[in-house]
């Protein structure tokens, strides 16, 4: 080989360049940015509007129709996905995957403005936004104080502390949840407005009126311009107390005091918070896109502890959660699994090759890799994250690959006295690391181009692979051969250490004891090939055994206690369930901090105001400091949570999801049930809840629809209203300033601005009665009352009204309890089956089931592609139809040893494993591409095929021994995932390791019987 060739001969040039990448790596690790996931763009488009007041029936009439008939008209639509909660709309629009999200992002804006002209001239502009994990919380504080209200907590965290944290570099914003928004509350006696002939608009509208400041225009003085301006705003409390807003029946002065008391008060609480037990405010701080997750916490942090001096001292600070902490902690642990990886691979070269001359080698061979490919991470914008150090991990058993084999062959030679041994030993080899190599390639190539979220998540992972096995083909063809010619010029390979001499003493006789049974075993090949293909079918009859889910659970110490109350229930009676929960809960060693949220639920980057709702979110002490895992600590207080009452309520225990991952649907088992009639959809969804109730292996089962949600309607009588001189749009208008209040104008204190609110005191309508003698004006301005024009009725009206592609739909949800996620989703849809449903009702599975059957399909697809590809550079390396199936007969049949590994374990397969699967075929083919090498060689040489493969097999048994030791005890640290956040990883480290081990008998056993069955007949003539 000429590169080989120029490497040995120009020792200086090789070595300085192996110097210049060992720099530029280097400092291309130091400026990687550090982040918990890939970066990842998921197809999909986020709408809110929110329309203030509005029931879920007009957000649905009124948004939800006119806005998803013309987006479901939008190119690549995959479906439309929609939520309608009181005075909040929110529409999922996902796209096929592969289609460019900023294309998708301008297609839904355009037709948002189509739509635009049919939508409620009061509702808030919709805010559209990119569906980025990148924009989820990077760090979320609390403040609380001993001595300070809610008010000022949160005008202070409004007014003062979010304008420091968002100067930060690479913060995109923060959220402040929780606390008490300041306002000025003018509560109206309604008695008093009707002895002087005054309504709610007439007071707001004098207001509006009495506070202004206006620019009058330019006065010329002299040589001088002069700007004129009406000072006319409201300086205080007194001075709107004192506002004239009539005039009497002898004319005299009524003051707005007269009629109404006006309050420095607060916002009606929706979302009441608490950190341990104290009343708080919290501030979801937002990272941009392109920073890095670990240096942006990290900056506020220090941020904040800089601003200690200028921040009062009663007020402390709490985290609720610092991803910059838990990403280090991932990232640390995957790393101390490289270097224990690596060291592991660092031992097992030794003990094989016995000398350390060798292993110096090796030792620069492995960074010199490593530091490359850090290179090309930067050249490709990747982090450094959970996944590609998961690549990483993986590829360090591989990484040595090529140069082991090159090294052993070179070793052979030399031992055998062959001059210029690097060169030839190289050569002899070349061919086939280059097929493996261009294998390993091809099998990655699918992920390039396959659509999916399987691809965005692994990618990284994968091209890190790719990419260090690339360059370690380069080392293995240049650095390798130009350090051994070198450094074992002079030295006779016989010396060995004890250890490496009772070590090579084994592999010695496990060589001539695999020489004695191969050839047994060649004596009845077809007897291997059954009880192979037995072993297989065994193997299959596993993985229906193990279960199945998308992502596995991972032990990060993160609980959700939800609450869910019958509808109408206050926000107070949540916030004292809630409050109950933390009491039991408190002291237990595992918990390090407890966040309280009553009157709300968090989705995405927003917390909705469902007053009957509430959470629990509870942060366990890190994994290396408590005893049980995160699910044990789940089933431990199952039992406390039950203690506490909770009339007509659920409270479920489960883990939160892992943030950054694109999650369809709220829990594991979700069944989806539809229709055009909400009324038999809410009835059957219903029996639906009953039965999965009543299924072992399945829990905290709710519907999405709760249908109770009192209401008091009132109906207008329209002939009266209009003798009267009242219409029905005034009735309304009137009824929505009493009740809910009007803002016509703002009191400013400085440089910060507080709405006037007018309305009747809460206090004061507490019954039908009290709504009923609400006083009215007409056309004349004369009062009337509201039972004089209008009948009260009490009824029910949903919570919340969910649309998936324009249909109306109810969605029972449910996770899974001690049995996988797959089992779960399958028991569900047995209970659905067997239900009778109504004419018009349909159902189909949700949530994981969903991501499961697209992963299915991703995976399916790039598994073909990527055995399409190997097939393809096979056949080209060996000029062979047969051969290439023969090397590729060993993946499918290695499933075994995977499927047994995670049968052992209780290992569901799910989407990681189905990567590690992927990785395993890379690292099968080219051992068989090895063995089969040689054999061929011997065949062009003139010996008979069974002769062939019995030579060529015990010579290649100590290299595919030595690759496959490498690259099992690479990723054994994974599989034994000693550190935190590895969970993620470790299901792919062993399946691959089960896979791998079971591939050596397959490549030493099942392989040789069949080369040795088919080339008997004409057809396989080869050419090496």
């Amino acid at each position: 080989m000429r590169i080989t060739a120029a490497a040995i001969k120009r020792p200086v040039a090789a070595t300085v360049l192996m110097v210049a990448v060992f720099a530029i790596g280097l400092f291309s690790l130091m400026r990687l940015d550090v982040n918990y996931l890939p970066e990842i763009t998921y197809p999909m488009i986020k709408v809110h509007i929110w329309w203030s007041g509005a029931t879920p029936d007009e957000i649905e009439t009124n948004i939800a129709e006119p806005i998803e008939r013309v987006l479901a008209t939008v190119d690549n639509l995959d479906y439309l996905q929609s939520s309608s909660l009181e005075g909040m709309y929110t529409l999922l629009v996902n796209f096929l995957y592969g289609v460019d999200v900023d294309d998708a992002y301008q297609d839904v804006i355009a037709a948002m403005g189509r739509a635009a002209r049919k939508l409620p001239q009061d509702m808030d502009p919709p805010v559209i936004i990119k569906a980025d994990p990148s924009q989820l919380p990077v760090m979320q504080v609390t403040l609380s104080s001993d001595h300070r209200d809610l008010v000022w907590l949160r005008e202070w965290a409004d007014n003062w502390l979010t304008d420091r944290l968002t100067a930060v570099p690479g913060t995109a914003g923060v959220e402040v949840v929780g606390g008490l928004k300041r306002e000025i509350r003018v509560h109206l006696d309604p008695q008093r407005l009707l002895a002087y002939h005054l309504t709610s608009a007439k007071i707001a509208k004098t207001l509006h009126e009495e506070n202004r400041e206006m620019f009058a225009g330019r006065v010329m003085v002299e040589t001088r311009e002069i700007i004129a301006r009406t000072m006319g705003e409201f300086e205080s409390i007194e001075e709107i107390n004192n506002v004239v807003v009539a005039r009497g029946p002898n004319g005299e002065k009524v003051y707005l005091k007269d009629v109404a008391s006006v309050e420095d008060s607060h916002e009606e609480m929706r979302v009441n918070t608490r950190f341990n037990g104290k009343s708080c405010v919290k501030l979801n701080i937002l990272k941009q896109a392109e920073a890095n997750t670990v240096t942006v916490a990290q900056a506020v942090k220090k941020r904040l502890d800089h601003l200690r001096r200028d921040i009062p001292g009663d007020i402390r600070f709490g985290y609720v959660e610092n991803q910059g902490d838990y990403v280090m902690g991932a990232i640390k642990s995957v790393r101390n699994s490289a270097i224990l990886a690596a060291i592991l691979v660092i031992i097992v070269v030794y003990l094989f090759l016995g000398n350390w001359r060798q292993v110096l080698v090796m030792m620069v061979a492995l960074p010199v890799t490593l530091l490359a490919n850090f290179f090309v991470m930067k050249m490709f914008g990747f982090s450094v994250n959970l996944f590609s150090l998961g690549g990483l991990v993986v590829a360090l058993g591989i990484i040595l690959d090529n140069s082991i084999v090159v090294l052993e062959n070179i070793t052979r030679l030399k031992d055998k006295g062959t001059a210029d041994y690097a060169l030839m030993g190289t050569g002899q080899v070349g061919s086939a690391i280059m097929a493996a190599t261009l294998t390993f390639l091809a099998i990655f190539l699918p992920f390039l181009f396959v659509p999916g979220l399987a691809s965005l998540l692994f990618k990284e992972l994968v091209l890190v692979v790719a990419g260090i096995v690339v360059i370690s083909l380069i080392v293995a063809v240049t650095l390798t051969p130009m350090l051994t010619e070198r450094l074992l010029r002079k030295e006779r390979l016989g010396r060995l250490s004890l250890a490496a001499r009772i070590f090579d003493s084994v592999i010695g006789r496990l060589r001539d004891a695999y020489s004695r049974l191969l050839r047994v075993c060649l004596r009845v090949k077809w007897l291997v090939v059954v009880v192979t293909v037995a072993i297989f079918a065994a193997g299959l009859w596993l993985a229906t055994l193990v279960g199945s889910e998308f992502l596995p659970k991972v032990d990060d110490g993160r609980v959700m206690v939800k609450v869910k109350m019958p509808s109408g229930t206050a926000v107070g009676e949540v916030d004292r369930i809630l409050a109950q929960l933390e009491a039991k809960l408190q002291g237990m060693p595992e918990i390090e901090s407890i966040f309280s949220l009553a009157g709300g639920k968090v989705w995405g980057l927003y917390t909705y105001e469902i007053a009957n709702e509430g959470e629990l979110d509870i942060q366990l002490v890190p994994k290396a400091r408590r005893k049980i895992s995160t699910q044990e600590f789940i089933q431990k207080i199952k039992p406390l949570v039950k203690t506490v009452p909770a009339p007509g309520g659920k409270i479920p225990v489960m883990q939160m999801k892992v943030k950054g991952i694109r999650k369809v649907g709220q829990q594991e088992v979700e069944v989806k049930v539809k229709g055009t009639e909400i009324v038999p959809i809410f009835e059957f969804a219903g029996h639906v809840a009953d039965k999965l109730n009543e299924s072992a292996g399945i829990t905290n089962v709710n519907i999405s629809m709760d249908m109770t949600k009192p209401e008091y309607r009132i109906y207008i009588d329209r002939a009266r209203a209009s003798s009267l001189g009242v219409s029905v749009g005034k009735v309304a208008s009137t009824l929505r300033a009493l009740i809910h209040g009007v803002v016509f104008t703002q009191y400013r204190e400085g440089a910060e601005y507080y709405d006037i609110r007018v309305m009747v005191p809460k206090a004061q309508i507490t019954s039908k009665t009290d709504l009923e003698n609400l006083v009215l004006e007409n056309d004349r301005g004369n009062p009337m009352y509201l039972r004089d024009i209008a009948e009260v009725r009490r009824a029910v009206g949903p919570v919340e009204i969910i649309r998936e592609d324009q249909a109306k739909e109810v969605i029972v949800r449910a996770d899974a309890a001690g049995i996988s996620v797959g089992e779960a989703v399958a028991r569900a849809e047995d209970v659905v089956a067997s239900l009778d449903r109504p004419a018009g009702v349909q159902y189909e599975m949700g949530g994981q089931a969903r991501m499961m059957a697209e992963n299915r399909r991703t995976m399916g697809l790039i598994i073909i592609f990527a055995a399409l590809f190997a097939y393809v550079v096979l056949a080209i390396q060996f000029e062979s139809f047969l051969l290439p199936l023969l090397i590729m007969l060993n993946v499918p049949f290695a499933l075994a040893g995977a499927f047994l590994a995670l049968f052992v374990t209780n290992t569901p397969i799910g989407v990681t494993v189905l990567i590690g699967l992927v990785v395993m075929m890379g690292g099968i083919i080219s051992q068989g591409v090895v063995l089969l090498a040689l054999a061929e060689a011997y065949r062009k040489d003139g010996h008979k095929p069974l002769e062939a493969i019995l030579r060529a097999a015990p010579i290649r048994v100590r290299p595919i021994l030595m690759t496959q030791l490498t690259t099992v005890l690479g990723i054994v640290p994974l599989a034994l995932n000693l550190g935190e956040g590895g969970d993620m990883l470790q299901p792919m480290a062993i399946a691959v390791i089960g896979g791998l081990l079971y591939s050596l008998v397959l490549t030493l056993f099942f392989l040789p019987a069949t080369y040795a069955l088919v080339s008997r007949k004409p057809e396989a003539k080869c050419v090496s």
